[in-house]
């Protein structure tokens, strides 16, 4: 890279024709300057990796001073062999060694500063791509109270005592808690709860009837679970239930409605009464 670089600057310094070298073809110019450059650069590149490398960590600048002085005798040699090329016989005579020193010692200088920097800066190096692990599914703590001959898709919940009856297209199963506490270890499970006794998965609801009790939900096992006045309106709010009222004002007939298509899981569970 450092090299690419100064090729770069030759070619750079060749169109612009310093230090009297425009008057000269340009492919003339070209040589001189890039041959020079680069040159220069691996001079002071060798040089600065011959110092005492405890000495980069010092000084830069007394670093870079003691490599232009070691390194500016030789590149003014490389220089006198080269400017025939960019001037005249008369110039060339009269240009000799400790004439070009001086301009030969401001471009080493910038060289060797260059050559420093390359190899004095942090070196980056490519991380590896970190790998994203997809979070797990939330689960239910819930579940782990099933008998695993159950499995896990609960459609409702119904109380019965101090206890918790289960229910799932496999069976069902008798628990020692409370329905509150079920509902908060469900709340990753759309679903809600309908009546103070009963709480049902979204899921397995398939339909609602209006019946001569009031409303009830008609769920996929052909299950029949009543709605409590209280969680009515949310029940319409969210769907469970049609919007109409009329129905339930009247007190007759009955009436059948499917759940939505595609209900919101962010349903929630509805608040809990004790």
């Amino acid at each position: 890279m450092l090299f690419v670089v100064a090729a770069g600057v030759g070619v750079f310094l060749a169109f612009l024709g310093p230090f009297g070298s425009y008057g000269a073809p340009l492919p003339d110019r070209l040589v001189f300057w890039i041959t020079s450059v680069v040159a220069g650069t691996g001079l002071s590149a060798l040089t600065t990796l011959l110092l005492p490398v405890r000495w980069r960590g010092h000084s830069g600048p007394v670093y870079v001073l003691t490599a232009t002085a070691l390194v500016t005798p030789l590149q003014t040699l490389v220089v006198q062999l080269l400017l025939p090329l960019i001037a005249p016989p008369q110039v060339v005579a009269e240009m000799g060694f400790w004439q070009e020193l001086p301009n030969v010692a401001v471009l080493m200088l910038i060289g060797t500063s260059a050559a420093w920097f390359f190899q004095t800066r942090p070196k980056i190096t490519a991380r590896p791509p970190v790998e994203t692990v997809a979070p797990a599914p939330e689960t239910s703590p819930f579940f782990a109270r099933l008998p695993r001959a159950l499995g896990t898709q609960v459609l409702c919940l119904e109380m019965e005592d101090h206890y918790l009856r289960a229910h799932t297209p496999l069976g069902n199963a008798l628990i020692l808690m409370r329905l509150r506490d079920a509902v908060t270890e469900l709340r990753a499970v759309p679903g809600t709860q309908v009546h103070k006794s009963w709480w049902v998965a979204r899921a397995a609801l398939a339909g609602a009837e209006r019946g001569k009790s009031g409303w009830e939900l008609i769920l996929t096992d052909g299950r029949r679970v009543p709605v409590g006045r209280t969680y009515r309106p949310a029940l319409v709010a969210e769907g469970w239930l049609p919007g109409s009222r009329k129905g339930d004002e009247a007190g007759h007939g009955s009436q059948v409605t499917d759940p939505l298509e595609n209900p919101s899981a962010s349903s929630g569970n509805a608040r809990i009464s004790s």
